[in-house]
């Protein structure tokens, strides 16, 4: 019996009963499917951030970039907790603003805010063109994970296939409350494998952490310094990354979202709070990582992500391995609902009601968002097993596409000034930047990460363009409205009529 593929059917069997199981018996309206009804408190929103947060990149990649490149890797330690210290200060205000307006998406902000349909479509093409490729990684690692761990009993494309199917079904049921419910079994799963193989190899192998870095420093001098083995991510790439992901963490979409459904203000920053325990479990990683390099060593290219599985399958019984391949799985099947999620809801609010029908209906959207479900992870689904090189150069981008939003949400909460010109024209020059550096190959540019030196550009441009050409609809939208919780029974902002509304 090939108990790894047993254990790993078996967990991944439980997750879509809980998929399916968590639409319930109420009806699914728009609101419920998107954002859950806005009703998470402090434990469920949690699960449900970390389950979006921490994915097969995390669970491979983590191991597999302290493999690659040493030192280089705690900047990913760093980069989470700066991150949930400007949640606790960035999400509240937003989550205030999103129930005042009925917003369900993260265009739907911009399109509120600024009064433009088409500043919200623009946001929507955005997000959905570097949120997609990042659901098609989830796929490309959940096949490599199942292929490895169960010796190749079924084959990338299969375990691709059946994520697929899974995943596009109980999203398309259930929602948000899928991803939520789906959270729970998947984060379980993951401490308690990172904790048996983060605490246990290095321990088997070397005795001791210290024994473990002490070897690695014998073995290879300079390797957990910057800039470690890739010899050109030095301090300035290290700070620029830091703080380019950290303000861009919660600028994707499904994580942009995922803040709509908490129950309160209070419940975004009790979880700013304690996310940052999730960081330990990094720290873990990052030491399978260091042993894999002594244990299993002349990985290359993209075969360093194979690290963890790899001192698994040496290291541990087979049952373990079972639970690593089942906890990896979800680890991908689990973000790629929550990121399909977001992707379809752009399309059918953002784009299909606000450009194309601006009198649909609710129920019309909800059934347009569903059908791109399908339409969304069947394109993620051919491109991860026909044409995987196609998302390469986009998936390199994407942290430093997402993260151009962040101007933008942040100066348009606190900046009464900021316009949909200054806006427009951030975004436009951050993200034509991005993607000019990035795939003509000058990242690190000036030693800095190239998505930082667009996020520079894009401030500049926003904060000229708002004072150059000033937005008169946008100061209405923000009249009444403070960033502050509301006081009394102030009156809260009205919906403003968009563009062509």
């Amino acid at each position: 019996m090939n108990v790894p593929l047993v254990i790993t059917a078996v967990i991944v069997a439980v997750a879509v009963i809980i998929g399916f199981a968590a639409h319930g018996r109420s009806a699914m309206s728009i609101e419920e499917w998107t954002v859950g009804g806005r009703r998470y408190g402090g434990l469920v929103l949690w699960v449900l951030a970390a389950g979006e947060i921490y994915t097969t990149f995390t669970y491979l990649g983590a191991a597999g970039y302290a493999y690659a490149n040493g030192g280089p890797v705690f900047y990913i330690l760093g980069y989470g907790v700066l991150a949930y210290i400007i949640s606790f200060f960035l999400l509240p205000p937003l989550w205030r603003y999103a129930k005042r307006n009925g917003l369900l998406t993260q265009a739907d902000y911009f399109t509120s805010r600024f009064g433009s349909r088409w500043v919200g479509a623009l946001a929507a093409v955005i997000g959905v063109v570097f949120v997609v490729p990042y659901g098609t990684l989830q796929l490309e690692g959940l096949g490599d994970i199942v292929t490895t761990v169960t010796n190749g009993t079924i084959s990338s494309a299969t375990a691709m296939l059946i994520a697929f199917g899974l995943t596009a079904l109980f999203v398309f049921a259930s929602g948000l409350r899928a991803a939520a419910w789906t959270s729970i079994l998947k984060d379980a799963l993951l401490i308690i494998t990172v904790l048996i193989v983060g605490i246990g190899l290095p321990l088997k192998y070397y005795g001791s952490f210290s024994g473990l870095m002490s070897a690695v420093v014998r073995a290879h001098p300079g390797d957990l310094a910057v800039p470690g083995s890739s010899g050109v991510l030095g301090v300035g790439w290290l700070i620029s990354t830091l703080l380019l992901t950290s303000m861009g963490f919660y600028m994707y979409p499904h994580a942009f979202m995922a803040a709509y459904s908490a129950r309160s203000a209070k419940a975004i920053r009790r979880n700013a709070t304690f996310l940052p325990f999730y960081q330990v479990l990094l720290l873990l990683m990052f030491y399978v990582g260091f042993a894999a390099l002594l244990v299993v060593p002349g990985l290359a290219g993209s075969n360093t992500n194979f690290a963890l599985l790899d001192l698994v399958k040496k290291g541990e019984p087979s049952w373990i391995t079972g639970l690593v391949g089942g906890a990896g799985a979800l680890a991908a099947i689990v973000p790629a609902g929550a990121i399909v999620l977001a992707a379809a809801a752009l399309v059918g609010r953002n784009i299909y009601r606000d450009l194309l029908r601006p009198a649909a209906a609710p129920g019309s959207v909800l059934r347009v968002s569903r059908v791109f479900v399908l339409v969304i992870m069947a394109f993620s689904l051919w491109v991860a097993i026909e044409s995987p090189g196609l998302i390469a150069n986009l998936l390199l981008t994407a942290y430093d596409g997402v993260t151009q939003f962040f101007p933008a949400v942040l100066l348009s909460l606190f900046w009464r000034r900021t316009s949909k010109t200054g806006v427009s024209g951030g975004l436009l020059v951050g993200v034509g930047l991005v993607l000019y550096l990035v795939i003509s190959g000058h990242d690190p540019v000036w030693g800095m990460n190239a998505g930082f030196v667009a996020l520079i550009a894009n401030f500049a441009v926003l904060v000229a363009g708002s004072l150059l050409v000033p937005d008169r609809a946008s100061d209405e939208v923000m009249a009444g409205y403070s960033p502050g919780p509301a006081a009394g029974s102030a009156p809260a902002p009205a919906n403003v009529t968009a563009e062509g509304g």
